[in-house]
């Protein structure tokens, strides 16, 4: 017997059922905000996340699923904002008006330990927009990062809040670390003491507690940020505050990734233990120019999609949906049911029946299971008086009614 691989997973009809709410809400959200659907391939070329990502990342370095064919060297994409990027500039979309916003969902491959919300097959949400560089742009994507997960049922979440500032900044920034983390260099864990050499942004984002203890004691400030920088962040904080959108300043926030200036953000969920992030984002202000573009400011975010659905909250109760299902009793009321399936989903009622002969019992009970709000019931009886037994699966109520008014029925 096959089974899947290893980090990755079937979605099977129940919970894809949920993936699709989630994913019709998101459509519903990005379109009020002004955000266009983006597809970009899962393959590229491997040399598109060495340079947006840093060829000293750990995506680069451990995790990219790579693909040798002849002289090309491809990889599964472990991320969508280069692919949106490279399609921008590609596509020459900054000669078709500059700004543009754009959204996407689908699947994302790392070479990851597999572990609960973190796969080797996971899926985003996201959305990039690229060509300004206001601040205000920032409050619309962390508003709108807001917005999905309330129209998700997503509560508990808590919005974190840092700049990095420009390349200047950054630089800065990298050298106060090392000053400060030099002298405990010994104390940290195997992978952050190589991080140290090759990207000490990530060793802020270490779980060890070890590594936590001696990262909260850097006792981090913005002093590192030029006035401008510091003035953009201003901004941003403020716009926030006018939106009554709560946020948490977390100055040990960064993004690991080499294209994150400015803005960055995380957002967090208790419920999901030590990998608690819903999802991130931030600006990217030198990734266009770097890809081979013009040069313009960018932001963006995702969300993990698995990570949703276990932070999601669950609804006290079952939801009944509107599915009318049939249950024919005999040879000649299959074939009645049969030709009022047809007729309800011509009518765009969603409708379903039984094909495996069950007992009237039996199809009660896969009628319930299927969370169905009405029950279609035709037997002997009914086609003797030409009608059919409807009942109400909430009221528990039922009537007999004639098939002709069937549809009239049940858009009432």
């Amino acid at each position: 017997m096959y089974k899947s691989i290893r980090g990755v997973k079937d979605i099977l009809p129940e919970e894809a059922s949920s993936w699709q709410k989630i994913e019709d809400s998101a459509r519903n959200i990005f379109f009020i905000y002004g955000y266009g659907q983006i597809r970009t391939p899962i393959i590229e070329e491997v040399n598109l996340f060495n340079r947006s990502l840093g060829s000293s990342s750990e995506i680069v370095q451990k995790q990219m699923f790579e693909i040798k064919r002849d002289k090309e060297t491809l990889c599964l994409r472990p991320e969508a904002t280069a692919a949106v990027v490279r399609a921008y500039i590609e596509n020459s979309l900054d000669k078709k008006g500059g700004f543009a916003k754009f959204y996407y969902m689908g699947p994302m491959f790392r070479a990851e330990r597999p572990q609960k919300g973190r796969l080797r097959q996971f899926h985003h949400i996201g959305a990039e927009a690229i060509g300004s560089l206001s601040s205000y742009l920032d409050v619309e994507v962390i508003s709108l990062a807001n917005r999905l997960l309330c129209d998700f049922g997503v509560a508990g979440f808590t919005i974190k809040l840092n700049s990095l500032g420009c390349v200047e900044d950054k630089k800065k920034l990298s050298q106060i670390l090392k000053t400060k983390l030099k002298k405990r260099l010994t104390d940290l864990c195997a992978d952050c003491q190589d991080r140290f050499n090759r990207n000490i942004f990530r060793v802020l984002d270490c779980k060890n507690q070890a590594c936590r203890g001696i990262i909260e004691d850097l006792q981090l400030s913005s002093d590192y940020l030029c006035a401008d920088c510091n003035q953009h962040f201003l901004q941003v904080k403020n716009g926030l505050i006018a939106l009554g959108i709560d946020y948490k300043v977390e100055s040990q926030l960064v993004r690991g990734l080499d294209y994150y200036t400015r803005t960055v953000f995380e957002i967090t969920h208790p419920g999901l233990g030590s990998q608690d992030a819903l999802g991130a984002g931030g600006r990217y202000d030198n990734l266009v120019k770097e890809l081979g573009g013009p040069d313009l400011g960018a932001i963006g975010f995702a969300f993990g999609l698995e990570r949703l659905m276990l932070a999601r909250e669950k609804v006290a109760q079952r939801q009944v949906s509107k599915l009318v299902y049939i249950i024919s009793l005999g040879e000649a009321a299959t074939e009645q049911g049969l030709r009022l399936l047809e007729e309800l989903r011509k009518n765009n009622i969603a409708a379903d029946t039984d094909y495996t002969g069950k007992s009237l019992k039996a199809a009660m009970r896969a009628a319930d299971d299927l969370a169905a709000r009405f029950v279609l019931i035709i037997g002997e009886d009914e086609l003797k008086k030409n009608v059919v037994t409807l009942k109400d699966m909430q009221s528990a109520e039922q009537k007999e009614i004639n098939p002709e008014n069937l549809i009239a029925e049940l858009k009432c």
